[in-house]
C-alpha cells in the first residue's frame, strides 16, 4: 500500500513544479558529475528487421558434443552477423545528427546536469559535485545518460542508467536502473533551424529537461523504497509517440498525467512516454 500511494506521488513529477508540497524527493541530495565531459548523442535506430538474413550454415558434427559444438558455433556465426548488422544500423542512424554536430559537439555534462538540477521539483536542495567527490551525509546520485534524436528529427530519447546511494553507503548503490524519458515531439516545419537557433538552445533546454524528469523519477523510486508494487496489474501495450510516429511498448502503467504515462515495461526499466491524446491542462505546458 506505501509503495503504491509513493507511486501516485511519483506522478506528480510528470508536470513541473507539481512536487511543491510533496516530500517525494529527500530534502537534500548530490548529482555526480560523469568523468567524462562528452554528452553522448546518437541517432536513434529501429533494430526490427536485424534479425533477418542472418546465416544458415549447418554444422555436421556426430554424437552430442558434436551437436552442442555445432549449435555454439552456429550462434557465433548469427550473433556476429547481428552485430555487423547493428553497426550498420547504427552507422546509418547517425547521419540524423550531422545537422547538428556543432551543438553537440559544444555541449558539456556540467553545463547539462546544472540545468538539469534547476528544473526538479521544489521542496529539495539538490547540488552538483565532481566524479570524485563523497557526501556520505545525504543521497547521491550518480547518471549516465544516453541521448538519441528520433530519425524525422522532431524528438528526443534519452536513456539514462542511474545509480543510486543512500546517505551513508556511498559504495554500495540502494536502486539501480534504466530510466528512458521520450520528448514530445515538436510541431516546428524547419527542425534544422529550429534545434540549431541561438547555438542550439532548443537543443540544451529539451536534453536538461528530459535528464531533470529521469533522475527525479529514479530518486523517488529509491527515496520511496525501490521496487514497484506487484498490484499495479497485468502488463498490457501502452501506445506513444516517439517522435511523430506511433510506438508500443508491453508494459505495467504506474500513472497518467499531463498526457504522458509513467510505465514499468518487461526489461523492468521506468519510461516516461507521451501518450497519443495528450491531455489539456494549462499547468501541464511545461512537461517535456
Amino acid at each position: 500500500m506505501l509503495r503504491t500511494a509513493a507511486f501516485a506521488v511519483l506522478a506528480w513529477s510528470l508536470c513541473a513544479g507539481a512536487l511543491a508540497q510533496q516530500p517525494a524527493l529527500p530534502a537534500t541530495w548530490s548529482l555526480r558529475l560523469p568523468q567524462q565531459q562528452a554528452v553522448a548523442f546518437r541517432g536513434l535506430a529501429n533494430f526490427d528487421r536485424a534479425g533477418k538474413g542472418a546465416s544458415g550454415t549447418t554444422y555436421m558434427m556426430p554424437g552430442i558434443a558434436g551437436f552442442a559444438a555445432a549449435l555454439a558455433a552456429h550462434a557465433l556465426v548469427i550473433n556476429s552477423g547481428l552485430e555487423q548488422r547493428k553497426s550498420e544500423i547504427e552507422l546509418a542512424a547517425d547521419q540524423v545528427l550531422l545537422p547538428y554536430l556543432p551543438v553537440l559537439d559544444a555541449m558539456r555534462q556540467d553545463t547539462l546536469m546544472a540545468q538539469a538540477l534547476a528544473r526538479v521539483a521544489p521542496g529539495s536542495t539538490p547540488r552538483l559535485i565532481a566524479f570524485f567527490d563523497h557526501d556520505e551525509s545525504g543521497w547521491i546520485v550518480e547518471s549516465t545518460p544516453l541521448f538519441a534524436m528520433t530519425q524525422d528529427q522532431s524528438a528526443l530519447v534519452l536513456d539514462n542508467a542511474i545509480a543510486v546511494h543512500a546517505p551513508g553507503a556511498p559504495k554500495q548503490a540502494a536502486y539501480r536502473n534504466t530510466v528512458r524519458v521520450v520528448s514530445r515531439a515538436s510541431t516546428h516545419a524547419d527542425l534544422e533551424a529550429y534545434w540549431n537557433a541561438q547555438q542550439g538552445r532548443q537543443l540544451l533546454d529539451q536534453s536538461a529537461a528530459l535528464l531533470a524528469l529521469s533522475i527525479e523519477i529514479a530518486l523517488q523510486q529509491a527515496y520511496s523504497g525501490g521496487d514497484a508494487p506487484a498490484d499495479l496489474g497485468v502488463f498490457r501495450t501502452v501506445r506513444y509517440h516517439e517522435g511523430r510516429k506511433e510506438a508500443a511498448e508491453r508494459a505495467q502503467v504506474l500513472s497518467e498525467r499531463c498526457g504522458r504515462a509513467l510505465i514499468s515495461n518487461l526489461r523492468g526499466w521506468l519510461m516516461s512516454v507521451p501518450l497519443l491524446q495528450p491531455g489539456a491542462d494549462p499547468a501541464c505546458a511545461t512537461a517535456p
